[in-house]
């Protein structure tokens, strides 16, 4: 019993894993402000708007002066809001 267990234990983890990846390359190659692919909340901020999903959040951050076109200058991906997965600023 304890074998089954693990093995869906691992089965899960393997397959969150595939699914954070997954979504991860998605967003590192879309547009800006692309949600992730189930987004539990989003949240406004000072210097951006910051999508939460399953385990990871997106930030795109803002700049402080208004411009023409969409004033967005960065962006970064974290796992349980601590470990850096990926980012980009301009």
């Amino acid at each position: 019993m304890k074998k089954k267990a693990l093995i869906v234990t691992g089965i899960i983890l393997m397959v969150y894993i595939l699914f954070v990846t997954a979504d991860c390359i998605r967003l590192g190659n879309a547009d800006t402000q692309t949600k992730p692919i189930i987004t539990v909340s989003t949240a406004e901020e000072e210097n951006g708007v910051k999508y939460n999903g399953l385990g990871y959040s997106v930030m795109y951050h803002r700049d402080s002066i208004e411009n023409t076109d969409g004033n967005i200058y960065g962006a970064e991906i974290r796992l349980f809001d601590k470990i850096l997965v990926w980012a980009w600023i301009e």
